[in-house]
């Protein structure tokens, strides 16, 4: 058994190597978009971090905590991204130290090793926003959550573990509450564990779900206007496609690319299968359970919205590897040789993840740094300028704030804006899909305008997954 935990802890000094050395080579040191709001918001404080996440799709803890952090350590886009990979790194420990008691040894080594050379692993791993966090809290509340499966099995009398059973009860309530306080994509998974306990009949932990329901109750009014919020914005920015979700999914949840030949997408939907086959243990069901219904549910997602960003497949990143993990395991004599095969072709894609991931943001920066730039709105600005300064205002505050101005309003009120600016300026229009329009400009209205009454135009990013236009004007 020593022996065994030597190995273990060879292994995770090995893989926690590999993520800072990848970390290291491959991951941008600037940040941007989505990225820049988070470290913006949070580096103007508490109230006003919890204020402008409120203001958001997702629920303040990740933002609170990063503000926390930025108190005492200083405002560095490269130490924000290291206490991210410094969260991945957690995630590994959790899956090979802990995790080995319920899906095995060989399960918790391979897993951990999948995990460590994925470039979709990376990439949510070195992320500033709230996704790396959600992960690591969803991995502690599986993990709790086996623990009160397993525990229950048997009517305990040792004094020892009737302690291990309460604080094991505690860190359950704790974990869950943190990962739904983190993004609402995670609740899913709660009521999924709320539901196993049921048709296990494990009351005992039932009512510890119970609880935790019973405390979250109120924040729950949060997931109320956020979601609210979402809806007023009537065009979607995913990149998972109805009509092509198999093949987007796969593709971006192991490869995190889209364009990836269906031949090698091939290659991980025939191991998925196989490890589907495999449900023995609790974990094992448990696990399928989880994958299949996040599945249904992204689909349906896509059906209703008309696209699925990416990086919500952060949240079934755990039991796809898992079952892919059991799908090389099914062949028993081969599974070294097609464990080093699956690892050779996420290696080969990990360059590829972040080439195309970021839209020439150095470039974006240099010019618009010291100039007059215009944006739709205030998200828009903190997207695009961290780091930098300039004379950069906004035509409009969030567009998330109220319910009762319509699109067009906005819209016409933001052209009428530009139309009375004196100086001359440059403005920055986001774009995402096909026929390149942003997400607060659906029917292309201001798009027109800035292409009908600019002097040049300028485009980044084009094979990114959010290319931006520069529009010059002359006053």
């Amino acid at each position: 058994m020593k022996i065994f935990k030597d190995k273990r802890l060879v292994l995770f000094l090995i893989l926690s190597t590999i993520l800072i050395v990848n970390f290291i080579i491959f991951v941008p040191k600037f940040i941007w978009g989505d990225e820049a709001w988070s470290a913006t918001i949070s580096s103007m404080g508490l109230i006003e971090s919890i204020k402008n996440s409120l203001n958001d799709f997702h629920p303040p803890l990740y933002h609170i905590l990063l503000s926390l952090f930025l108190y005492i350590l200083p405002d560095s886009s490269l130490l924000l991204r290291i206490i991210s990979i410094i969260l991945g790194i957690l995630t590994i420990y959790i899956v090979i130290f802990k995790f080995d008691k319920f899906i095995g040894d060989i399960e918790s080594s391979y897993l951990s090793i999948l995990l460590s050379i994925s470039p979709f692993f990376l990439y949510i791993f070195s992320l500033v926003r709230m996704y790396s966090l959600s992960v690591f809290l969803s991995t502690l509340s599986l993990l709790y959550f086996f623990h009160l499966n397993f525990s229950y099995d048997s009517e305990l009398i040792d004094t020892k573990l009737i302690k291990e059973q309460k604080k094991n009860n505690v860190l359950y309530v704790i974990s869950n509450l943190c990962m739904m306080l983190t993004h609402h994509l995670t609740i899913p998974l709660f009521f999924l564990q709320g539901f196993y306990f049921l048709i296990k009949k494990n009351f005992k932990a039932l009512k510890t779900f119970i609880i935790t329901s019973l405390i979250y109750l109120p924040f729950s009014y949060i997931f109320y206007i956020q979601l609210k919020r979402r809806f007023t914005l009537s065009r979607g920015w995913g990149n998972i496609l109805p009509e092509t979700f198999l093949k987007d999914f796969f593709s971006y949840l192991f490869l995190n690319s889209r364009n990836i030949s269906i031949f090698i997408i091939l290659i991980f939907i025939i191991f998925i299968i196989f490890g589907l086959s495999k449900f023995k243990t609790d974990a094992q069901k448990f696990f399928i359970i989880y994958f299949l219904s996040y599945s249904l549910m992204f689909y349906i997602v896509t059906i209703k919205l008309g696209s699925l960003h990416f990086h919500y497949l952060s949240f079934i990143i755990l039991p796809a590897y898992f079952l892919l993990t059991q799908g090389i395991i099914f062949f028993k004599k081969y599974k070294e040789k097609f464990l080093l095969f699956i690892i050779i072709v996420l290696f080969i894609f990990t360059p590829a993840t972040f080439i195309k991931a970021y839209p020439e943001i150095p470039k974006i920066q240099n010019e618009i740094k010291d100039r007059r730039v215009v944006f739709l709105n205030r998200y828009e600005m903190y997207r695009y300028t961290f780091g930098i300064k300039g004379d950069f205002i906004f035509l409009m505050d969030l567009p998330l704030n109220n319910f009762t101005i319509d699109t067009n309003e906005k819209i016409d009120n933001s052209i009428k804006k530009l139309e009375e600016e004196e100086n001359s300026f440059i403005f920055l229009y986001s774009s995402v899909g096909s026929d390149f329009l942003s997400i607060y400009d659906p029917k292309g209205k201001l798009k027109k305008y800035l292409e009908e009454n600019s002097i040049e135009k300028k485009l980044f990013g084009i094979y990114s997954e959010s290319p931006v236009f520069l529009y010059f004007f002359d006053k």
